[in-house]
């Protein structure tokens, strides 16, 4: 072969790769530009909440058990919610339980309403609060990442068929005492509620295989759930107690954790070591991708 033949073959190989290259690049670089910006940002969240990172000024958090820390908190989600484009609002309480025991929270929310003056309510939530001295990353900084992820990017949606609503709830270790207000103040106001989604003991993933559990109120949300998801998802057999307290109001309900009965979840949980650091940051971008999937058909009515 000839150095002219062989250069133009040459070419011809180069050209081929090259067209090869960009049609195929583009899917790849989607993806990757997805799963980069979800990091990102609950990178961002879980440092803050953690005190991995100051989460205003220069004040780092211990936990989120504290009056001031969680007034810290409710704070920054406020702002954060107010940043991303929502009108967050504090549904403050002060309330005493059987025992005399006081009670002074708040709990965050923003309502993201429908474009088609839909009655009904989807709420994406999760509790902000930890047990003392726990930095709380699993347990539930990343839940509260998924939630405020979901709720910025269904906000950005130009058309939903159903209001969405996101809620950061206050006490959870407490007896649930902010979710119970909440849920008090939903039966109050008559909210028309489709159904309620948290995220908990999420971030954990040793195999590597992002598979999720799941327990649903009904057939036709874990179905959903199962259609939008690319990994594994197993059903969870046990209730929780938010899903049981839910329940009791006749409101259909999703808690998705890690892999809690396969024992591939956070041994760290309510502890010292629930750190930012042990935090699988690609594992809670892919399940909080599957929650997005699953609330923006729910927007188109799916």
């Amino acid at each position: 072969m000839d150095y002219k033949t062989y250069k133009m073959k040459y070419y011809r190989t180069f050209l081929l790769l090259f067209v090869f290259t960009i049609q195929v690049a583009p899917a790849q670089t989607e993806e990757d530009r997805i799963e980069a910006e979800i990091i990102n940002i609950q990178r961002g969240v879980v440092a803050k909440l953690t005190g991995h990172e100051p989460i205003k000024g220069k004040k780092k958090l211990a936990s989120r058990s504290s009056n001031g820390e969680r007034k810290a908190v409710a704070d920054y989600l406020f702002s954060s919610l107010k940043d991303a484009g929502l009108k967050p609002v504090r549904d403050n309480y002060d309330v005493q339980n059987k025992k005399g025991d006081q009670f002074t929270g708040q709990n965050i929310y923003a309502e993201i309403p429908a474009t088609n003056g839909s009655d009904e309510y989807v709420i994406i939530c999760a509790h902000y609060d930890t047990v003392e001295k726990s930095p709380g990353a699993v347990h539930n900084a990343t839940g509260v990442a998924i939630a405020f992820y979901v709720a910025k990017k269904i906000a950005e949606l130009e058309e939903r068929n159903i209001n969405f609503m996101v809620v950061f709830f206050d006490h959870w270790k407490s007896n649930m005492i902010g979710t119970r207000m909440f849920t008090k103040m939903l039966q109050t106001e008559g909210y028309n509620i489709h159904s309620m989604h948290r995220s908990d003991y999420m971030g954990w993933d040793n195999d590597e295989d992002r598979a999720v559990e799941l327990l649903a109120s009904n057939l036709s949300l874990e179905s959903l759930y199962r259609l939008e998801s690319p990994v594994p998802i197993y059903k969870r057999e046990v209730a929780t107690p938010e899903s049981r307290f839910f329940s009791n109001f006749g409101y259909d309900t999703v808690t998705l954790t890690a892999e809690l009965k396969n024992a591939d979840n956070s041994p760290f949980v309510r502890q010292s070591e629930d750190k930012y650091t042990t935090v699988n940051f690609k594992y809670l971008a892919s399940t909080t991708s599957i929650v997005y999937n699953v609330m923006k058909a729910l927007a188109k009515g799916n």
